[in-house]
């Protein structure tokens, strides 16, 4: 049975919890080589007027109006560990990525509940290594998409549902840090290589997420396409087809006596 809709959520002001998540990913887009990930998952809420914290990531609201929104956003990725067995044998691991910049954000259709909504959203990042050094930019991403959101409400529980799709672009740099072949690192089978920039393929992602007064559980699906891309060609690129799913579960321990329309 489907939950059920209301005209309007209450939800408080912040949350604070612990949890755990695993994902289940290839080393980097185009790799063949999949391993679980387990993670610690600190559950950490703020739905403030100009500042949101939530599993969508740290936003802060430039610019608002009916249908248009600026935010800050950030994103990122996880690290690529060395490997005997993938395609990038012998070559270094690679740090985590942070992205940082502003999304634009236009609504382009939603219900007269507004919890189910259909927006373009166009995040412009820049992107830096976090390890070794301890900070470098690596390059800058641009990811147009159109989301589309359903919030829904069944007791105490508020369930959300999304899907995602469109294409992402980059720079050369970034395109480089994944698929760039060194003339040291040559081998029979993998060839000095340099990638342009451009395309850097589709995506469409699934989420879903149940949140209650005592816990949180989220899950995601998301598939990459590489067919086109701009270094499709590098021999570190082993197949087009690119799956990463997660889930993940957090006891919340505390919460704000006020609360916000949501």
């Amino acid at each position: 049975m489907l939950p059920l809709k209301v005209d309007a959520v209450h939800l408080p002001l912040w949350q604070f919890g612990l949890g755990a998540g695993v994902l289940n990913a290839p080393h980097y887009r185009g790799s063949k080589t999949v391993e679980p990930l387990y993670i610690p998952v600190p559950y950490l809420i703020y739905r403030g007027d100009r500042l949101r914290v939530d599993r969508d990531g740290i936003r802060s609201k430039l610019f608002v109006s009916d249908r248009i929104k600026l935010d800050l956003s950030l994103g990122g990725n996880i690290p690529v560990p060395k490997s005997d067995e993938s395609a990038r044998a012998g070559m270094p691991r690679l740090d985590p990525l942070v992205e940082i910049g502003p999304a634009l954000s236009i609504t382009l259709w939603e219900n007269k509940n507004r919890n189910s909504v259909v927006s373009f959203k166009t995040p412009v990042r820049a992107v830096f290594s976090v390890g070794d050094p301890i900070v470098a930019h690596q390059g800058w991403v641009i990811s147009p998409y159109i989301n589309f959101k359903v919030k829904m409400r069944e007791s105490n529980a508020l369930w959300r549902y999304g899907i995602s799709v469109g294409p992402i672009f980059a720079d050369a740099k970034y395109h480089n840090y994944f698929y760039e072949i060194k003339p040291a690192f040559e081998t029979s089978i993998r060839s000095e290589y340099r990638a342009d920039k451009g395309y850097n393929g589709s995506r469409i992602t699934l989420t879903a997420a149940k949140n209650t007064e005592s816990y949180f559980i989220g899950a995601f699906a998301r598939y990459d396409n590489l067919s086109g891309a701009s270094f499709e060609d590098s021999p570190l690129v082993e197949t087009n087809n690119y799956w990463i799913m997660g889930i993940a579960f957090a006891w919340i321990f505390a919460s704000s006596d006020n609360g916000v329309s949501h």
